[in-house]
């Protein structure tokens, strides 16, 4: 059953509240966003009256956010909310609150999975009614990411434990795990799109999901080389800034070299993103053991990385 905030504050509360500053990147988040649209895509999810209450469904999905942010893990989360002022004031809970355990949290997490699109596009709506994305362009590019399980000894390398996730990348140096795919604006780098495939699945497969079809132009490497790509953009009305590939007998020429070198310079940056990925938010390897739930969690990330590096932005 659907459960609902309070807005009652008690004397506890607000003296708590008192001890957070202004500039503290939670409030300045929590300020920026209207929560209410969040209500009514999640509300659906739930019973209205049958079953026990539930925790207020978008204190959970600020929840998401906050393990993200903060690299936890389920019990790690449940810990933290209970323990910290400024986890409890962004999550909307009162002292006398009673703090979602890990269970709920892992359970809301696949409740929410079929939804979580409209819960990525709900975010970068507000941030483009603020104005925060430039469309003058898209990078395009895939990063790999080690699966929660070791590959099974069957002749497809499956895990029993995680039977979705497969080998990919270069074959000298493979990944068993997942590949994450994002269409990045240029100038804000913010994250428009994105998508998480197994580790097999070619980045070229996914090029035209993450293009959104209203920027100038669209950057990616060799890999997404390809007349049907430069085809459709041209049909899109983007320009193709995909980097030339050379071909059997056919090197490339000094015009296209320098093109490339140039292209280059502006696509490198949505390495910083991947790097931040992994650097800041641990995302080296997956914690859950299927496509769906890594899924959800990639796209919480990237609800995460958009949301802090707003920020950035309004700060500069």
């Amino acid at each position: 059953m659907l459960g609902k905030q309070s807005g009652q504050k008690g004397f506890g509360d607000l003296e708590a509240s008192s001890r957070l500053s202004d500039s503290h990147f939670l409030r300045q988040i929590d300020r920026q966003i209207d929560w209410r649209p969040f209500e009514k895509l999640l509300e659906p999810l739930y019973h209205p009256t049958q079953g026990r209450p539930s925790h207020p469904p978008v204190v959970m999905f600020k929840a998401l956010l906050l393990q993200q942010w903060y690299s936890l893990s389920d019990p790690g989360l449940e810990e933290a909310i209970a323990d910290r002022l400024s986890f409890r004031k962004f999550c909307g809970l009162k002292l006398e609150d009673k703090v979602p355990d890990h269970s709920t949290i892992h359970r809301f997490r696949d409740r929410i999975a079929p939804i979580m699109p409209k819960l990525f596009s709900e975010i970068n709506r507000q941030l483009d009614k603020n104005g925060m994305l430039l469309r003058k362009g898209t990078l395009v590019d895939a990063t790999l990411i080690q699966a929660a399980g070791r590959p099974g000894s069957d002749n497809n390398n499956k895990t029993p434990s995680d039977p979705d996730a497969r080998w990919g990348g270069k074959s000298e140096k493979p990944v068993y795990g997942y590949k994450g795919h994002i269409g990045l604006d240029q100038d804000s780098e913010l994250i428009r799109k994105a998508e998480l495939t197994p580790a097999n699945e070619h980045d070229s497969k996914q090029f035209k999901s993450m293009v959104s079809g209203d920027e100038f132009a669209a950057y990616a490497d060799k890999a997404y080389t390809s007349k049907e790509h430069s085809d459709w953009l041209q049909e899109q009305g983007v320009e193709d800034c995909i980097l030339f590939k050379a071909a059997p007998g056919r090197p490339l020429t000094r015009s296209q070299r320098s093109i490339n070198r140039e292209l280059t310079a502006i696509r490198r940056n949505v390495e910083h993103v991947f790097g931040t990925f992994k650097r800041l938010y641990r995302w080296r390897r997956c914690r859950h053991y299927s496509l769906v739930r890594n899924r959800s969690s990639f796209l919480v990330l990237c609800m995460a990385y958009n949301l802090k590096r707003t920020i950035k932005l309004k700060s500069a």
